[in-house]
């Protein structure tokens, strides 16, 4: 059950950056008009928040189910970075200051080599401290 919430999450995290790498690919290879793409951009947008406080909690199931309790881990530390993303948007949301938006799409950087580390060397963090 764990395995699949995981992958759940990764799904949920290619949706939520879609708008941003579909206008990247639109803007440099498909030159498409508005129209369906238009359409697809704008449900995405609107599912963001909601998927971001799904990711958030599903992540927190997954490594309790994986581990048998939340401890450090690569994955609790994806965790906190992507609670601290989720919290640049929720300030940006309700402040409307670019700066916070800034950060909201720069720690996705994080969030996206954190995420691979996890996927690719999930113990990582036990390395490290022994």
């Amino acid at each position: 059950m764990y395995a699949f919430l995981g992958w759940l999450n990764v799904a949920f995290l290619v949706i939520m950056m879609a708008p941003y790498w579909l206008r990247f690919l639109n803007k440099r290879v498909l030159h498409l008009k508005d129209g369906a793409y238009g359409k697809t951009v704008k449900v995405l947008r609107a599912i963001h928040k909601p998927l971001g406080l799904s990711i958030l909690t599903i992540a927190l199931l997954h490594g309790y189910l994986a581990l048998g309790a939340l401890r450090l881990h690569t994955g609790s530390i994806l965790w906190m970075v992507l609670f601290i993303t989720a919290a640049f948007g929720a300030l940006f949301y309700f402040t409307k200051k670019k700066s916070l938006f800034a950060w909201h799409k720069g720690m996705v950087i994080g969030v996206i080599l954190l995420l691979l580390l996890h996927l690719i060397y999930p113990s990582a963090v036990y390395y490290l401290l022994h």
